[in-house]
């Protein structure tokens, strides 16, 4: 045997202990239980004064446009439509006149009138991450 055939050899043999021995190294496992410790996870929280409730939970698909009278006797029209914008997903908000975006599930202040949308699909695929069970 020549020594190039016998280094191939010896290199087949090392490759295959070695794919062994890694095959049978612990698995990890994605599927653990999350840890039930939020005490250091971090949040946001965010607090505005808003005089009163106009929309509570109202559900839309394709767009939502409802004229508003605040406290104050203002009127102000919001039209809500989900849409692609730049390559992000996201619902394009106008605001009696103003033009912004805001995310799937996103909130937002102008002036004294906050505005949340949620993604009810993101938002039941989060519970249920969480551990919630319908």
């Amino acid at each position: 045997m020549s020594m190039s055939t016998t280094k191939a050899v010896a290199l087949a043999v090392v490759s295959f202990a070695a794919g062994l021995g890694i095959a049978n190294l612990p698995t990890a496992s994605a599927s653990a239980e999350p840890a039930l410790d939020l005490s250091k996870r971090k949040f946001t929280v965010f607090i505005d004064e808003v005089k009163q409730n106009h929309v509570f939970g109202d559900t839309f698909s394709g767009s939502y446009s409802k004229t508003i009278t605040l406290s104050d006797g203002s009127r102000r029209e919001i039209t809500l439509t989900p849409t692609a914008h730049k390559g992000m997903q996201l619902v394009e908000l106008k605001d009696t006149g103003g033009l912004t975006y805001m995310s799937l599930s996103g909130t937002t202040t102008n002036g004294t009138l906050m505005i949340q949308v949620k993604d009810d699909e993101a938002s039941k695929a989060a519970l249920k991450a969480q551990g919630w069970k319908w």
